[in-house]
């Protein structure tokens, strides 16, 4: 060792470290369930899917004349432009939120969110519905 270093205070020993082994990088996958679950979202992001199937169960037509706004405790709201169409679907909610459940069940299958959603299984081993109720509300006019 040059005495330049001595001079200054170079310590050869405290160069020497040991390194642990990190891990290989994970998926962003397999971490994201897992962040989600920490943050408590896993089930707020499997009820926004109420929100982004709506168009596929209902039909163009029906897109045409309402817009889903929000999802709350397993309520979805539903704005609707006149009260014509509000009153039709009032008559189908009850289809409207079999069909929207069962099409979540269905895209959430594959996916580690629906884990949640599989733990929620009642004693009949049925999966507790995502979507219990919609309320219909006419869109403000500006």
């Amino acid at each position: 060792m040059s005495k330049e270093y001595l001079a200054i205070g170079f310590d050869q020993k405290a160069m020497i470290r040991t390194f642990k082994k990190t891990p290989p990088p994970k998926l962003l996958s397999e971490v994201l369930p897992e962040v989600l679950d920490g943050l408590k979202l896993s089930e707020k992001l499997i009820e926004q899917k109420a929100i982004l199937l709506w168009s596929r169960v209902v039909g163009k037509e029906v897109k045409k004349h309402t817009n889903p706004y929000s999802i709350e405790n397993g309520i979805l709201v539903v704005l609707v432009d006149n009260s014509a169409w509000m009153n039709e679907l009032t008559f189908l909610r009850t289809e409207i939120v079999k069909k929207l459940n069962e099409l979540i069940s269905a895209s959430s299958a594959n996916q580690a969110a629906s884990k949640e959603n599989k733990e929620k299984k009642s004693a009949e081993g049925e999966i507790k519905p995502i979507v219990k109720d919609i309320r219909f509300r006419l869109m403000s006019r500006p």
